[in-house]
């Protein structure tokens, strides 16, 4: 095929798929002509077989370019073709507001199809991800695209003052920009009131779950955790009844990546923790409409439910407030330190058939000398596995596992299956901290074939997850740990049910 060739198909792929009209053909042809650098066009007589995804047409012009020898960022490239073909962004709010006063569930379908059909969504790259759901009830993936971040960096973040434009990359203002090295140009965002503030909120490139949406303030401000915190939650699951929405911790090494610009993250999925079912079930005199309990779950989480949104509102500001000032050094809690907070959590808000949920997740973010990474982090010997923050997605169940792990996790299968003689000092640099993992499994099975040898690697995989878990909760699962739970929630007023 010509260069004309894929110009047309992409103009009537755009308007399959993202609602570009044929009166615009000719304008928004000659546009990709001129991004592209092209000043010939031979119209085609061709039937096009137009395909489900941009990224045969874009690969066609990718083609072109490396023939003619350019020098070009594919993925900034691609991103502004598409561009070219969609919507603007009062035309999309356009059609979504439209499409939302009949039906939310519609305009979100709509818009979340948007998003993968303009390639904002990544979904060719998502589909190559491996994904599994363990025999712990936990869902893991090997994220192939989304790279590994340290938490020493996400510290920084709270600290450095960014004066750059945009502010970070979550701004709305990264609508249509492009700097070189970093492209939003195909990014649409939807704009939402949330506790009479401006918000907005974009489907995640990433996309760790059905739907996967950013809601982020329009104001840049740090990530918190207040009475604002749990009504912009609860307003967001009343006007979008299909999704759940969540806030990841405020703090560093058990929030988020990106804590010096507020924001939530949700979607239309039931995550691992939203299964698990109550372990103990306690009542608050003051407000007997509200079920509250411990979840039966690896962490130490919460649940409150009921129909009055004010009553579970202020019962979780009870229970927050008396977290924030938690202590007990006998396991570990401190709730300040060195003018530095510790304790705080993650509060999921969804509806019910006839009311509210919200899931709270207690997180402290302490380090000490056996620990420098966090005592209620990921422990040193899981690190081989995860070492980045344990964020609201992952304490929810669903592990989100860097890259590396492909290759790293495939030497370790060639290990088992014997195709690679095991000799400690030959290991590379990376591998080193997989050792105690590849000697331990060595120790425990003999010659294992392909398939067997994947299954005992998914299961040490989520031993591991499991353990994570674990290490992230601030009160274990044992005696000491669940007498201290109880005696926290009844000096709060809260007492168990018999």
């Amino acid at each position: 095929m010509t260069i004309s060739n894929y110009i047309d198909l992409l103009l009537f792929y755009a308007e399959k798929y993202l609602d570009l009209s044929k009166r615009d053909f000719t304008y928004t042809r000659n546009k990709i002509m001129e991004i592209l650098g092209v000043y010939e066009y031979e119209p085609q007589d061709q039937d096009f077989t137009i395909p489900s995804l941009p990224d045969q047409i874009l690969q066609g012009i990718f083609n072109f370019l490396d023939t003619r020898g350019d020098d070009y960022d594919k993925a900034t490239l691609g991103e502004k073709l598409m561009d070219a073909v969609m919507l603007k962004p009062s035309e999309f709010d356009a059609k979504f507001y439209n499409l939302y006063e009949n039906s939310p569930e519609k305009a979100t379908d709509w818009a979340h199809s948007y998003a993968i059909h303009s390639d904002y969504v990544k979904k060719s790259a998502i589909d190559k991800n491996i994904r599994f759901c363990s025999d712990s009830g936990l869902e893991i993936t090997i994220n192939l695209s989304k790279p590994e971040k340290n938490n020493k960096d996400l510290q920084k973040q709270l600290t450095v003052k960014s004066l750059s434009y945009p502010k970070c990359t979550i701004c709305r203002e990264n609508e249509g920009y492009q700097k070189p090295g970093f492209s939003r140009r195909n990014m649409r965002t939807i704009g939402v009131k949330l506790n009479g503030a401006d918000w907005f909120w974009q489907y995640s490139p990433y996309a760790y779950f059905n739907q996967h949406l950013i809601a982020i303030s329009q104001l840049h401000t740090p990530m918190v955790l207040n009475e604002n915190t749990l009504r912009c939650l609860f307003d967001f699951v009343k006007q979008y009844p299909h999704y759940f929405i969540g806030n990841n911790a405020p703090l560093p090494r058990v929030g988020g990546s990106i804590l010096m610009h507020n924001h939530f993250q949700g979607g239309a999925a039931t995550l691992p923790m939203q299964k698990a079912g109550y372990r103990s079930v306690f009542e608050a005199k003051e407000y007997p409409d509200v079920k509250i309990g411990t979840l039966n779950w690896y962490n130490t989480a919460l649940r409150l439910e009921g129909k009055n949104q004010e009553n579970i509102i202020k019962l979780a500001l009870k229970i927050i407030s008396a977290w924030q000032n938690y202590d007990n050094l006998n396991l570990d809690i401190l709730s300040k330190s060195d003018n530095e907070n510790h304790n705080t959590a993650s509060c999921v808000v969804r509806k019910s058939d006839d009311g509210f949920i919200l899931d709270m997740i207690l997180r402290n973010n302490r380090v000490s000398e056996k620990y420098p990474h966090g005592i209620f982090h990921a422990h040193e010997e899981y690190h081989h596995i995860k070492s980045e923050s344990i964020g609201l997605i992952e304490a929810m169940g669903l592990f989100i596992l860097p890259a590396r792990l492909k290759r790293q996790l495939g030497e370790v299968k060639d290990y088992l299956t014997r195709k690679r003689p095991y000799k400690k000092s030959d290991l590379s640099t990376d591998m080193e901290i997989f050792s105690d993992m590849i000697e331990g499994l060595l120790n425990s099975y003999a010659m294992l074939d392909d398939e067997t040898a994947e299954s005992v690697i998914k299961r040490s995989l989520d031993d591991v997850c499991v353990g994570i878990l674990k290490n992230t909760a601030v009160f274990k699962d044992d005696k000491e740990g669940t007498t201290a739970l109880k005696d926290f929630l009844n000096s709060i007023g809260l007492k168990e049910q018999k």
